[in-house]
């Protein structure tokens, strides 16, 4: 009896771990928003990090933009910058 108990514990946690993978999978066509996200996590670290000239910082925000242009971003470089700084 116990043994059927935790076979019917362990289908549970299978099939909620197949509706969570189904999940993410679905949102993965919201790529851009988390490239936003970690671009943002990035541009605070280069600021916390960066020497007196703000090379690194620059750095960061180009190659940001680059692959935010290939994903469809419409904005210039300004405008990119100031996504990346907003809530600072």
């Amino acid at each position: 009896m116990h043994r059927e108990t935790f076979i019917e514990k362990l289908t549970e946690i299978q099939q909620n771990v197949e509706q969570l993978l189904t999940q993410l999978q679905s949102s993965e066509h919201d790529k851009f928003a988390a490239h936003l996200y970690r671009s943002r996590r990035e541009y605070r670290s280069a600021c916390d990090r960066s020497g007196k000239s703000g090379k690194q910082i620059e750095r960061c925000v180009i190659s940001t933009f680059q692959v935010a242009g290939s994903m469809g971003f419409k904005g210039d470089f300004r405008q990119w910058q100031e996504l990346l700084r907003v809530g600072d």
